[in-house]
């Protein structure tokens, strides 16, 4: 649904060019609109009951995540800006889109550089097996423990920022912002956003 999602909001439609043209849906893009919509309000009404029957089945509910927050206002007559389900819905699914293709793009990117260092991906694959072994995935409070891992992807979104302003290149991102160190040493590791010159880079090594 996501792929759909993100193919639809790019596309070009030619009824929105020639307005006389647009109820034939020439390219079918409008009715494909229609179908994904269908199914994301499938989709939302059965998390957002999974979540209603969570929140009824305990006497001192607390939100866990963003969906029941989200709900909880929609429940808040005191609120000045009323939420709607469908705001509860686009809010939803903005944070499942984006959060789906930011993490998604930072993790092919630290594959792709770790892949040009096998040393480094060497140390990250004991990090993990003598942190947290081959039998259960890596939860999110693991990641103190994880410190290899944790400045690996730090340096990630340094070099490869999915969203970054205009005016601020990677290079000029600040190491002591970012690590808490003052270290300018500093070593050509890769290209990014198209530039015909290696980036200054500190090496993962550096961090640890």
């Amino acid at each position: 649904m996501l792929d759909e999602l993100f193919l639809l909001n790019g596309v070009l439609n030619i009824g929105d060019w020639i307005p006389w043209m647009d109820f034939l849906d020439l390219q079918g893009y409008v009715k494909r609109m229609k179908v994904l919509k269908k199914r994301l309000d499938r989709f939302h009404d059965h998390v957002f009951d999974e979540h209603k029957a969570k929140r009824e089945g305990e006497k001192d509910f607390e939100a866990k995540d963003m969906v029941d927050l989200l709900l909880r206002l929609a429940d808040d007559s005191n609120l000045d800006v009323k939420l709607t389900s469908d705001s509860v819905k686009g809010f939803t699914r903005d944070l499942i889109a984006g959060g789906t293709d930011t993490a998604t793009t930072t993790v092919e990117w630290a594959m792709s550089e770790l892949l040009k260092q096998p040393e480094l991906m060497k140390k990250a694959t004991e990090e993990l097996d003598r942190v947290i072994g081959r039998e259960r995935w890596v939860e999110e409070k693991d990641i103190p423990q994880l410190p290899y891992i944790d400045a690996i992807m730090k340096e990630t979104m340094r070099i490869h920022p999915v969203a970054l302003p205009g005016n601020i290149k990677p290079e000029d991102i600040s190491m002591e912002e970012v690590y808490g160190i003052d270290n300018n040493k500093k070593v050509p590791t890769c290209c990014s956003h198209g530039a015909q010159t290696p980036i200054p880079s500190l090496l993962v090594e550096n961090f640890i």
